[in-house]
């Protein structure tokens, strides 16, 4: 359902920071789990109607991205080692450093949805999405081959396509005498 939204966040990244953009994709194809998921990220979070107190994403690799959606007023981005203060409202767009930058949401209040809004199920706050990279998981995928994750079990089996089917040939041979 989000495949869209991911590939134009992709885009946008690829421009931004080719780099890593590279390094990610590399990882991603390797650790992906679900085809239908575009990457280049291997992490997802939906932080849903909840308040994010200043921190830093200490285990991530480089930039990720976060989107907020909602009905809500206030809910600035502060990044307090930059002194900066940005606009964050729904259609905004943030990409930067999380593991290197102490970050937050200001306080944000619901703002009220129409009757109609709310007969679609629609309510009131601030839900982001947050697209990341663990450092742990780029070390991981390192050089795998693509689709590594799913044919290993994340490493847990052996790959199927380094299995020598010669050698498993003659081994079966060797039990039948």
């Amino acid at each position: 359902a989000s495949a869209k939204v991911t590939q134009m966040l992709a885009g946008i990244f690829s421009v931004c920071f080719p780099k890593f953009y590279e390094k990610y994709r590399k990882a991603f194809e390797a650790g992906m789990w679900l085809t239908s998921d575009p990457g280049p990220w291997l992490g997802r979070a939906i932080v849903f109607k909840l308040q994010v107190y200043i921190h830093r994403d200490g285990l991530d690799a480089g930039p990720c991205v976060t989107f907020p959606m909602g009905f809500f007023t206030g809910g600035e981005a502060y990044f307090p080692d930059i002194e900066a203060k940005l606009v964050y409202r729904p259609g905004d767009i943030l990409i930067f450093m999380s593991g290197a930058l102490y970050h937050c949401v200001g306080q944000w209040c619901p703002a009220p949805v129409t009757p109609e809004m709310s007969d679609k199920g629609i309510s009131m706050g601030q839900v982001s999405t947050v697209l990341f990279s663990p450092q742990t998981s780029l070390d991981l995928l390192e050089g795998k081959p693509p689709l590594w994750a799913q044919r290993t079990m994340g490493g847990k089996v052996c790959d199927a396509l380094d299995f020598d089917h010669d050698v498993a040939r003659d081994l079966r041979a060797t039990r039948r005498k």
